[in-house]
């Protein structure tokens, strides 16, 4: 899941105004469960993404005003009512969610990891996609199904 939340992060378009000047860092915010922290950590140390330096940092789902302001956000194991109450909060914002929890992308969430290893799919939600204004190439579209 690690190597595709990066390459997310290379083929996805955000606007331009997400950024809040040419040396903001990339934020990739980590929410729920920690155990992507350490190897996102290791993947990401002195990643420079769309030019620009890649900080990963853990946050909570009561603090959402700052999850608004990451370019990714990975969505850890949580109830489904958290869940959906943190996915509806970023809803018209410029941040990709992501998660490999179950029928993350039917709650609303822009992109569920469904399976693992080889048998790992993608799952997109268009929709969601669409109203955060974030651009996505072809090739990851032949690469998921959509749920919407």
């Amino acid at each position: 899941m690690v190597d595709y939340i990066v390459h997310f992060a290379h083929h996805l378009q955000w606007p331009i105004e997400v950024f809040s000047g040419a040396g903001a860092p990339f934020r990739i915010c980590v929410m729920g469960d920690d155990e992507l922290v350490a190897p996102l950590t290791a993947r990401l140390h002195r990643h420079r993404v769309q030019g620009r330096m890649v900080a990963l940092e853990r946050v909570n789902d009561g603090e959402m005003l700052r999850a608004r302001s990451c370019q990714i956000v990975v969505m850890g194991d949580m109830d489904a009512e958290r869940m959906a109450k943190a996915v509806g909060a970023l809803e018209f914002f410029p941040v990709l969610t992501v998660s490999d929890v179950n029928r993350f992308a039917i709650l609303g969430g822009m992109v569920e990891f469904a399976g693992s290893g080889a048998d790992m799919a993608l799952q997109l939600n268009k929709t969601r996609l669409d109203r955060a204004e974030l651009k996505m190439g072809n090739s990851l579209f032949r690469l998921s199904r959509q749920v919407n």
